[in-house]
Formats: C-alpha cells, structure tokens, sequence
C-alpha cells in the first residue's frame, strides 16, 4: 500500500530548515567547536532555559547528521565542523542565513506562480538582501574560481594575461581569483559589473588590486568590444528570463577576443521533458531553480538552453569542469575543439 512518506519529507524539510537556522542563530555549533558539552550546558551556553528544549534540537540535528553523541555529551559532526562553524574557511553558516532568498516569497510562491512574476515586497526583499547573500557565497565562489583559473591555463584557453570582465560579480571573489592567479602582478586588467548597492562588497575584497567596478544593469553598462581574454557569467543566468538570460550570454560573447573564453558557472537544473529518474538525481539544482523563481524572473538554467545560446553566436562549450562538488562550469569558445 502506498504510504505518506514523500509528502512528510516535504513537510519536515520545512521543518528541520528552521531546526538548524535556529541552532546557528543560538550559537549550537560555535560552543560545540569548543569541544563536547552536555544538553544542560549547551542550554547555558546558548541562553536556553530548559535544557530538554536544546536536548530536543540537538536530537533532530543529530538525526539530520549535523550532531553527534556519546549518549551524555553531543558534538558536531564533521560536516557541522567544517561548514556550520563561523570561523572554518568553507563556513555556509552566511548561506543558511540566506540561500532560500526572501523569507517571505515562499509563503507567496503560488501567487507569484499565478501572477507570473514575484510580488514588489519580495523583489524589494531580494535587493536589499543582495549584498549579504553574496558575501555569504564568497568563500565557496572563491575556490571555484581559483580552481577555473588553474583549468583554464592547464587547458591554454589563457595565457594568465589580458582584460577579464565579470558581468554580475557579485562579492568579487571571481575577479579576486583570476587577479591573483598570473605569476606576476599587473598582467591581469578586470572589469566587475554589478548593481550599484552590491559593488561595495565586491570593492572591500578588491582593495589593492587595479580593477575598474561599474554600477548598473549588465546589459547596458558600456564595455570595451572584443577585448576581453575571459567573461564571467558565475550564478547570474539562472536568475534571469529566458530572453535576458540569452541576451546576457550574447553580449559576453561579444567582449571576447577572438581566442577568449567564456565562462558560465550555475547549478544547471534538468531540462523538461526528461525521465523522471533525472528530477530525483538533482534534487539540489531543482531547489535552487525554483528559489530563484520565488523571488525572481529567472527559472533555472538548463544546459540544453546555454548551448542554444551559444550556438545562435558560433560559440560552443570545449570543456565542463566541476572543481568543488556541485560546481559545474561550462568553458565557451568561439572556436577549437572539445579538450
């Protein structure tokens, strides 16, 4: 007989979300990186007056795998160490905070779905969200971009020169990467593109690097033609519709030189009409396609739609690389082969 259980997965999602938002928030993991402690000190560590209550957390944590216990003591698990720990260099503690976007636009997602488009509270809430949302992606991005640095030299799409444009570059953590990656300094110009109440994140990463930041819509911002040795399109295209989303991909085709490369980095969702199997292999991406849709007019990004881009323009995907699990980074040329 079939059983209810997909629904209550759903439901306790839900749930367990708020369970660990409000561990981070009490400071669960940050006193337990000091070392075990029991439920009655974790309670007076964390401002709790009962310690059955933070005993009652701690138990649904450790069930979700973020806690563990000797039966008397609990202490984070390594996953919880090396990601919930403010101070651990791969922390998502900002992206708990703010990865599901406006708090508000999921309890509105049927009307933005009927409506056709997010409400002007949760666009308002977006923007102004903005800012932390991409200091808290910073150290994630940073890796994968120093990782896309290295392929790209590897794989001599770039020679560690040249002018390098990032179109929505959000933190700065992209440019900072590509910055910082030619043997001696100077070799590297950079251009960052983004709105103006965001460039100030992306301005205090960049303090002592020689970069130009351009406030404005990325489509409309004046840009050098056909200079750039690499464009930067990092977790922009799956916020946009369809149509900006393939104008954004022509115009950053059309800053490369002829021998650039373009690099488009996103969580590419599955495209429609695919086995059903597919949808429950990238759960992750689906989320995320549907996040963006609570609070934006994007939907997701499939692959199939970035290579019809790329395609109308000549261009065409040489390589994907992924070097940080889920990171997946398409490398665009105007010419060559597959490598």
């Amino acid at each position: 007989m079939t059983g209810p259980a997909p629904v209550w997965d759903v439901i306790n999602g839900y749930a367990a979300y708020w369970a660990l938002s409000a561990a981070v928030d009490l400071g669960v993991f940050e006193r337990l990186a000091d070392g075990p402690a029991t439920a009655t000190e974790l309670a007076a560590a964390t401002g709790v007056p009962d310690p059955a209550d933070l005993a009652l957390l701690a138990q649904l944590l450790a069930a979700k795998g973020l806690l563990a216990t000797d039966g008397e003591r609990w202490s984070n698990s390594a996953a919880a160490e090396r990601f919930l720990v403010a101070s651990s260099p791969a922390s998502m503690v900002g992206l708990v905070r703010h990865s599901p976007g406006p708090k508000q636009g999921w309890p509105a997602l049927a009307d933005t779905l009927r409506g056709g488009q997010p409400a002007g509270e949760v666009r308002s809430a977006l923007d102004a969200l903005y800012p932390e949302l991409v200091a808290a992606t910073a150290a994630t991005q940073a890796a994968v971009a120093r990782g896309v640095a290295a392929e790209l030299r590897t794989r001599s799409h770039w020679d560690g020169t040249g002018l390098v444009v990032d179109l929505g570059c959000g933190s700065g953590a992209w440019l900072s990467a590509f910055l910082e990656a030619p043997a001696s300094p100077g070799q590297v110009r950079a251009i960052g593109v983004d709105l103006p109440h965001v460039l100030p994140a992306a301005r205090d990463r960049l303090a002592g690097h020689e970069v130009t930041l351009l406030g404005g819509d990325y489509l409309d911002v004046e840009l050098p033609a056909r200079k750039a040795s690499v464009v930067i399109l990092a977790h922009v295209l799956r916020a946009e519709p369809g149509p900006r989303a393939a104008a954004l991909v022509g115009r950053a085709l059309d800053l490369l030189t002829d021998d650039g490369v373009l690099v488009v980095a996103d969580y590419f969702r599955p495209p429609d009409g695919a086995p059903a199997d597919t949808y429950t292999g990238a759960v992750h991406d689906l989320t995320l396609a549907l996040t963006m849709r609570a609070s934006t007019l994007g939907r997701g990004l499939t692959e199939p739609a970035l290579a019809a881009w790329c395609a109308e323009r000549r261009a065409h995907t040489v390589a994907v690389v992924e070097p940080v699990p889920r990171q997946r980074v398409h490398l665009i040329t105007s010419s060559g082969g597959a490598s």
